[in-house]
């Protein structure tokens, strides 16, 4: 009965509509076309993916570091500057860095990112550097991480994944996926 009711009361909603002299609303612009905006890099929980290859494959942690350093630079438009850190929790690990982007690499196979401040990275949720933590609370679950390290925090990504970031201030300044060579 109820079910009969609310389908009776379709028709008069439909034609109350039709009869309104207002135009109707335009759509809203949704926020996630301006978040992709001047990306070079789309980073995920599980790796890294060129942004201008629309539907290219994600390289994945694991990826060989000549597979993932071509793409990077291809998308930088210029080779990384490349770094190594003997005394990492993980053990020794090389980086290559592209403008604000850091990967990270152990024996030759990309093993995580790391990007801080800066514009040309986003994650595949739209997340980047500069939004508030409340902005993030509202649209992902955080969890706030009592470390060593100042604003530590993660939250889960829209497919599950989790990433990690620092917030100062209210403001995300730093994200990162896979191993790092932060010390806690």
């Amino acid at each position: 009965m109820i079910r009969a009711v609310s389908l009776a009361a379709l028709p008069i909603a439909i034609g109350l509509a039709a009869c309104s002299d207002e135009p109707a609303p335009e759509p809203a612009p949704t926020q996630v076309v301006d978040r992709f905006e001047e990306a070079r890099i789309i980073v995920n929980a599980n790796g890294l993916a060129a942004a201008s290859d629309k539907g290219a494959m994600v390289m994945r942690f694991g990826s060989p570091r000549a597979e993932v350093d071509a793409m990077a630079e291809s998308a930088w438009g210029e080779a990384g500057e490349q770094s190594r850190q003997e005394e990492c929790g993980a053990g020794a690990m090389d980086f290559t860095s592209y403008g604000p982007l850091q990967i990270a690499y152990q024996d030759d196979r990309f093993a995580g990112w790391f990007v801080r401040g800066g514009d040309g990275v986003v994650t595949s949720d739209g997340i980047r550097t500069g939004a508030t933590l409340e902005a993030l609370k509202s649209e992902r679950q955080v969890r706030e991480i009592d470390s060593t390290l100042p604003g530590e925090f993660e939250y889960t990504t829209g497919d599950f994944g989790t990433i990690r970031g620092f917030a100062e201030d209210g403001t995300i300044t730093a994200l990162q996926a896979g191993l790092s060579c932060f010390f806690r």
